[in-house]
C-alpha cells in the first residue's frame, strides 16, 4: 500500500504556510483524552492518492526534521482553488517542542531517506523501502522526549500536599529520613498519582522523588506551631498551596488521613480515568478541598445517566414535578416543553466517603437547577443543600430589613 510524507512547518518560522503551534497543541491534547483528531492537508498533485493509505507527519525547521505523527486517509478532493486537498485521521500524534516519534538521527539512519526529510512539498509519494522502513520505526511506538526539550517537574497538586501532610502530621515535627521506608513508599505513591494527574511529557526523571518529597515535608514545618515555638522556622521557600493545605487539615489529623486514605483507594478507581487527558472543570468550577481526583469521583456520581434518570423518575412519582430543593425554580414552568423533565442532580456525600465500589443511591442524591448547583461548587468548602438554603434566608432577611431604609431615604 502506498505510503505519502506529509510535511508542516510552525507558523512562527513560516508565516504564510505554517500551522500554528497552538493549534496542533490542542490538537495533540485531544489525541491524549481519546478524541478522533483530523486535519486537512494540501498535497501536491497527486490524484492517485485513495481512502486508506498511510501518511507520516513530518515537522521540519528548528524543531526538525522529526516524525511527530502518522495515520491513514480518509477523504480525498480537489479544492476550491484546483489544489489537492486530503484528510487524514491520525492514529498517533505529538507536541514536537517536547515529544518525537522519530527523531532526526533515526530519519538520517534511513538509508537514501535523506532528501524527503528536506522536502518542502506536502504529499511527497514515498519509496516502498522507505515507507517499510519508517512505518517499522515508529508506528505503534512510544513517543520519545524531543531533544532539547526542557522538563522541569509540575507544581504539587493539592491531592499530594494531602498525602504529604498525612505523613508529617504522623511524625510531626520530625519526619522520616530521604531514605526510610515511609518516605520511599509514599514517593512510590505518589508517582503512581502523577501517572493520573499530568501526562507524561511533563514529568521528569526526578518526580515525586524521595529527596523532593523529603524538602515538601521540611516546608510544612515552618507552618507547625509545635515546631515554631522554640523560635525554628523550618523552611521558608514553601508555596501558597501548602498554607491552604495546612490551614485545612493541619489542625485535623484524622480528617487529613481520611482523605489521604480515599485519594489512595481511588488510584486504581474506573471511576477515576486520567485526569490529565480529561477536559479541566468548568469555568466557576472549584475543585473539592480534598483534590483533583475525589473531586472527579464526585461529578462522575453525579453525572451518572441511570442514576440521575432514576431520581428523577422517583421525585416526579412522589411529588409530580421537578423541581430545585434549593430554591424551587421548576424549568417545566420557566420554559415550557423544553424544560419539561430538567434538572441537575448533586451527589450530597462527603467527598471522601465516595469509596470505590460503593454503590451511589438515589437518596445520594437532592435535585437542583443549573444556579444553585454552580454556586455550591464554586468554592471551597463545598456546600451543602442546607448550607445554601440557610444562605438564600438570610440574604432574603437582609434585604427585607434594608427596603425600609432605602425608602426612607429617598
Amino acid at each position: 500500500m502506498k505510503s505519502f510524507l506529509i510535511t508542516l512547518k510552525p507558523k512562527t518560522e513560516s508565516p504564510e504556510r505554517g500551522w500554528p503551534l497552538e493549534e496542533l497543541q490542542r490538537s495533540v491534547r485531544r489525541f491524549k483524552a481519546g478524541q478522533r483528531v483530523e486535519e486537512n492537508w494540501r498535497f501536491i498533485n497527486r490524484k492517485d492518492v485513495t481512502v486508506g493509505v498511510r501518511v507520516f507527519l513530518l515537522v521540519q525547521g528548528k524543531l526538525g526534521p522529526a516524525i511527530i505523527g502518522y495515520g491513514r486517509v480518509v477523504a480525498a478532493s480537489e479544492n476550491n482553488v484546483g489544489k489537492w486537498e486530503v484528510r487524514g485521521h491520525f492514529e498517533s500524534i505529538v507536541d514536537p517542542t517536547i515529544e518525537v516519534l522519530a527523531a532526526k538521527d533515526e530519519l538520517f539512519g534511513i538509508k537514501h531517506g535523506q532528501r524527503f526529510w528536506r522536502i518542502q512539498s506536502s504529499g511527497v509519494l514515498l519509496p516502498e523501502n522507505i515507507a517499510s522502513e519508517l512505518e517499522h520505526l515508529v508506528v505503534g511506538k512510544s513517543p520519545k522526549r524531543a531533544s532539547g526539550a526542557q522538563v522541569s517537574n509540575p507544581d504539587w497538586t493539592r491531592d499530594e500536599l494531602i498525602l504529604a501532610l498525612n505523613l508529617y502530621l504522623k511524625h510531626r515535627p520530625n519526619p522520616p529520613g530521604k531514605e526510610s521506608e515511609e518516605i520511599v513508599e509514599l514517593s512510590r505513591t505518589l508517582t503512581l498519582l502523577g501517572e493520573k494527574l499530568f501526562p507524561p511529557q511533563d514529568r521528569a526523571d526526578t518526580f515525586r522523588n524521595a529527596n523532593g518529597l523529603y524538602m515538601k515535608l521540611m516546608n510544612f514545618r515552618r507552618l507547625d506551631p509545635q515546631y515554631t515555638s522554640g523560635g525554628k522556622k523550618g523552611l521558608s521557600r514553601g508555596a501558597k498551596a501548602e498554607e491552604e493545605v495546612w490551614a485545612e487539615f493541619g489542625q485535623d489529623a484524622p480528617r487529613c488521613e481520611q482523605v489521604a486514605n480515599a485519594i489512595i483507594a481511588s488510584l486504581n478507581d474506573p471511576e477515576v480515568v486520567a485526569i490529565c487527558f480529561e477536559p479541566d472543570l468548568d469555568d466557576g468550577i472549584q475543585e473539592a478541598a480534598e483534590g483533583r481526583l475525589l473531586t472527579r469521583k464526585h461529578f462522575a456520581r453525579e453525572r451518572n445517566r441511570q442514576l440521575v434518570h432514576s431520581k428523577r423518575k422517583q421525585a416526579l412519582k412522589i411529588n409530580g414535578k421537578l423541581i430545585c430543593e434549593v430554591c424551587n425554580f421548576n424549568f417545566a414552568i420557566q420554559y415550557g416543553d423544553r424544560g419539561n423533565g430538567f434538572i441537575e442532580c448533586h451527589h450530597i456525600k462527603p467527598v471522601a466517603t465516595l469509596t470505590q465500589g460503593q454503590k451511589t443511591h438515589i437518596n445520594d442524591l437532592a435535585l437542583v437547577c443549573a444556579n444553585c448547583h454552580r454556586i455550591i461548587h464554586r468554592s471551597r468548602p463545598w456546600l451543602s443543600v442546607a448550607d445554601l438554603k440557610a444562605l438564600m434566608v438570610d440574604v432574603k432577611q437582609n434585604i427585607k430589613e434594608f427596603e425600609p431604609i432605602k425608602q426612607r431615604a429617598q
